[in-house]
């Protein structure tokens, strides 16, 4: 029994020592500081994915799907996991700050890693401008007479601040806030079943109303606005420089974030829809559609609810704007320490705060301006274009690094060792699951509004030109990107 014991303490021993990173087999410095545990990351995760984050695009994945917010908000869940997936095997090679653009760029080609990183860049930029503005609208709600612009700025400039203090900060305050948004979620869920229990709505807690969507293509559509709600898992990845121990952990809070995250979004789904069976008759009025849970709220439990809805709601938004900021800076920061955008700007580090505060300062202007200039449904739809992309390619790298390149590296369980070979029921995990990744990503990418299709690959071909002026008509390696 003592020698079993000792071979499992061995073992475990083993795990942890192959989980930790100097990150200079890769070429770089440790600037950032490790702090970040299992917990901080889950609670970053899925304040992230914050609880209540369905309230932001609620009204237009109903218009969109024609009936449903639960559907969409589950098949995205599905397809995110198995992509999820993928991004565990990648940190695990690759425990590096720059998320997609490091993991494609390493498991597949720097180029390509460029292109991802620069399509994913455009989503992380401008999910906290969905996040500041969906906050000013809501908050217009409870004080009419302050003007959009104002409160859109007090939440921009705010968060932004909050965002120089470090990630540090963040994660002390994370579990707590997480604690709250879970309350205000989960009270929401018994004010709004209790509404319908007594006769409002459908007047039945079990009903398939809110399963009903127009068509296929409808449904497609809507799922690939979902998406938008789940980019928590990618964020975590962004703070694998600031972990103590990324390749064990990031793996894991990716699946309780994409597990926890798909229950709540898809109860938020069904339970709100019992209460507004008779949608169609608001679906016209822009204001009901950028605020249709605070609608619901204010229907089901009154204006003191609908108060304490709305406070929750603010708060959680907030803690959104700041982990968004911060891993949006983050991947700046990656993509400007390789020259990949201007070094002194984007790879510049305050030396008090320890935060890339430049690129912090650049997600905020672009908050306040196109939150100013652009409504939220045109953001969120366009925020999936760089994501789903980004998403799609990662797949493939996982594949190309295993069986074309050949050199993985090995499960933790198996020593961590590198040019590992996958064999029999392996490739379920390394072949098959990334192409049904793919598959799924590529339908629902297919699937997007038209118009952020376009604005997307005008985007996308911005890119590819200035790759290609960079490396010369793509003859030379992005810089410092050592492969």
């Amino acid at each position: 029994m003592m020698a079993e014991n000792n071979v499992s303490l061995v073992s475990k021993e083993s795990s942890l020592m192959n989980s930790t990173v100097d990150i200079s087999e890769f070429g770089y410095q440790q600037e950032l500081k490790r702090t970040m545990n299992v917990w901080h990351l889950t609670a970053f995760g899925l304040n992230y994915m914050v609880p209540i984050a369905p309230a932001i695009i609620f009204g237009f994945l109903l218009h969109t799907s024609g009936g449903t917010v639960a559907l969409p908000y589950l098949l995205a869940g599905l397809a995110m996991f198995l992509t999820a997936l993928s991004y565990g095997v990648m940190v695990r090679n690759f425990p590096l700050a720059g998320s997609v653009y490091n993991y494609v760029g390493r498991g597949w080609s720097p180029h390509l890693g460029f292109i991802a990183g620069w399509t994913l860049t455009l989503d992380y930029i401008l999910i906290p401008t969905v996040t500041a503005a969906s906050s000013a609208l809501y908050a217009q709600q409870l004080f009419p007479s302050i003007p959009y612009w104002v409160l859109l700025a007090f939440f921009s400039i705010g968060m932004g601040i909050l965002n120089l203090f470090g990630v540090e900060l963040l994660s002390k305050m994370g579990l707590w806030l997480l604690v709250i948004g879970e309350f205000v979620v989960w009270f929401s869920f018994l004010v709004w079943g209790k509404a319908v229990y007594n006769g409002m709505g459908t007047g039945m807690l079990i009903s398939s109303e809110p399963f009903h969507f127009k068509d296929l293509s409808s449904l497609a559509a809507a799922t690939s606005l979902a998406v938008f709600s789940y980019l928590g898992f990618d964020a975590i990845t962004t703070l694998a420089e600031e972990t103590k121990h990324p390749k064990r952990d990031i793996p894991r809070t990716i699946y309780w974030s994409i597990g926890i995250g798909t229950l709540t979004m898809f109860l938020s789904g069904y339970i709100g829809m019992l209460a507004i069976p008779d949608w169609q008759k608001y679906i016209s009025d822009t204001n009901w559609l950028n605020t249709t849970l605070f609608q619901v709220s204010k229907k089901t439990g009154g204006d003191w609810f609908s108060v304490f809805f709305t406070a929750g709601y603010l708060t959680e938004l907030g803690v959104f704007n700041l982990v968004a900021t911060a891993a949006g800076a983050r991947l700046l920061y990656g993509m400007g320490r390789d020259t990949l955008l201007p070094k002194s700007i984007f790879a510049k580090i305050n030396k008090r705060w320890h935060t890339p505060h430049w690129n912090i300062i650049i997600i905020v202007a672009i908050e306040f301006i196109l939150g100013f200039s652009q409504s939220i449904d045109t953001l969120s739809n366009l925020v999936n274009y760089g994501a789903l992309f980004g998403f799609g390619t990662l797949n493939l790298a996982v594949i190309w690094l295993y069986y074309m390149k050949k050199k993985g590296r090995s499960p933790l369980s198996h020593g961590d060792q590198p040019n590992w070979k996958p064999t029999g029921w392996r490739n379920v995990r390394y072949l098959i699951i990334p192409i049904l990744g793919f598959v799924s990503i590529l339908y629902v990418w297919l699937s997007m509004d038209h118009l952020a299709l376009i604005i997307g690959t005008i985007w996308l071909a911005l890119g590819i030109g200035f790759l290609a002026i960079k490396t010369k008509g793509f003859r030379k390696l992005p810089p410092h990107l050592d492969l």
